[in-house]
């Protein structure tokens, strides 16, 4: 099976940057924003996994993720838009204990490859995507956005866990889509009250 690894922000607070984004005047064409299910802050991927290799991984996971205390406290807040050439992405950069974040992303590769596992390299990056920008969006619409995400700060909240989803397919004519469904959550440390 197909399993990632993610941390979500709590709803309350994605809900409020849907919000937020749903405020800047413009055309629904000039936007496709990313579904409120969808927002979260991708980790690493481990691609194709038998059961049991799925069923270690969790158990390792669960293990290390006792160690990874206090969970961060962090925030929405900023923007990041179109960042590299060909990038149409607009996402929300976390701050608080974004250190705290880093470190605990970076330990999961490690100890996906001491189980000889696979998993994807590519660098954490602690931000929630909000959408990308479309071939209608106006660079007005872009800069009323990106002023409103850059002067945007959100509440505060603790990182509860890390999630691992399995993405499934459905398929519909030519197109098909991913819906990702949370397997199971691997609580982050103790929390603080």
């Amino acid at each position: 099976m197909l399993l990632h690894a993610a941390f979500f922000p709590p709803r309350e607070a994605v809900e409020e940057l849907v919000d937020l984004v749903r405020s800047v005047p413009g055309r629904p064409e000039e936007f496709s924003p990313v579904s409120v299910d969808d927002m979260h802050v991708h980790v690493t991927s481990f691609g194709n996994l038998a059961r049991a290799d799925a069923a270690r991984l969790v158990e390792h996971l669960n293990e290390a993720a006792k160690g990874w205390s206090p969970p961060p406290r962090l925030q929405m807040a900023g923007c990041l838009a179109l960042v590299a050439p060909g990038d149409l992405s607009v996402s929300t950069p976390l701050a608080g204990d974004v250190d705290r974040l880093v470190s605990i992303a970076r330990s999961i590769p490690e100890i996906v490859q001491a189980l000889g596992l696979h998993v994807d390299r590519r660098r954490f990056k602690a931000q929630v995507p909000v959408g990308t920008v479309t071939p209608e969006t106006s660079l007005p619409y872009l800069e009323r956005l990106v002023a409103a995400l850059e002067g945007y700060t959100g509440p505060r909240w603790v990182m509860p866990d890390l999630v691992l989803l399995k993405p499934s397919w459905a398929h519909s004519g030519a197109d098909s889509a991913a819906d990702i469904h949370a397997l199971i959550q691997i609580p982050v440390g103790t929390q603080a009250p």
